[in-house]
């Protein structure tokens, strides 16, 4: 289990791999899950870990170091899907907030992070659109148009002159000729992507690393917000890579590790 600020991800190693998400919050859905598939071996990492190891006592839980977990979990999880991870890479866990590791040949160490992620989307949201619902958000973005509510560089130099695209963002919500909900959540995307982008990319170059990997559960069904990430980590001189099910390696991870 990696338990989230928002979210907990389970992974259950039975004949097959069963993947599950619950609301971190949910101890009695978490419990009832567990309950149902009755685990011999328990290892939990991610910050929700101490709060819920002592209600989960009876499954024997085993903590495991949320970086160490991620180090194991994500080339497992490129295997399971058909991809091989480059070593090095910088691993960019894009959840409730950001945090961004580099993964080498010796294990992962944290570089930094940021407080901008999946719970900011859902706060302004909230403020802006009045709905918290993350996928109704998703979905509002993709049709929206962020240069309506953005500064663009275009706006600034319509007549050119600078050695900047006219499209690049100049100032985030600068411009607001648009409130339109799909319009505001388009631009919501954007400055978390670009904001992201711009941190991972100076810790690769700090690092002397070219890719980055995108993993985590802001990403699932969010075009509006890969673009983002995927224009600016390309501007900035680093190639954006995409990991399918890595939302969950963390969990992986810690489900190898206690096994062990």
């Amino acid at each position: 289990m990696d338990i989230g600020a928002t979210l907990c991800k389970l992974i259950y190693a039975g004949e097959q791999f069963e993947l599950e998400r619950l609301p971190s919050t949910d101890h009695a859905a978490i419990d009832a899950w567990l309950t149902q598939r009755r685990p011999t071996r328990l290892g939990l990492t991610g910050g929700g870990t101490s709060q819920l190891a002592e209600k989960l006592a009876n499954f024997a839980p085993s903590p495991i170091g949320e970086f160490d977990a991620w180090a194991r979990g994500a080339p497992f999880v490129a295997r399971e899907v058909g991809e091989v991870l480059p070593t090095p890479c910088i691993v960019v866990s894009l959840g409730t907030g950001t945090s961004i590791l580099l993964l080498g040949d010796d294990g992962a160490r944290r570089l930094g992070g940021c407080a901008l992620g999946g719970g900011t989307i859902v706060g302004l949201g909230r403020l802006l659109c009045d709905s918290g619902d993350f996928t109704g958000l998703t979905r509002l973005a993709s049709s929206g148009d962020r240069g309506q509510v953005d500064l663009l560089v275009g706006d600034i130099y319509p007549q050119g002159g600078i050695a900047l695209p006219a499209e690049i963002n100049a100032a985030s919500f600068g411009k607001l000729s648009s409130r339109s909900p799909d319009d505001l959540m388009a631009a919501v995307m954007g400055l978390v992507g670009e904001n992201v982008a711009l941190l991972a990319t100076a810790l690769a170059r700090g690092a002397a690393v070219e890719e980055i990997v995108y993993c985590g559960s802001a990403l699932e069904s969010n075009p509006a917000l890969v673009h983002a990430l995927s224009t600016a980590t390309g501007i900035l001189g680093c190639r954006s890579l995409y990991l399918r099910r890595g939302a969950y390696c963390g969990a992986f991870g810690a489900a190898l590790l206690v096994a062990e």
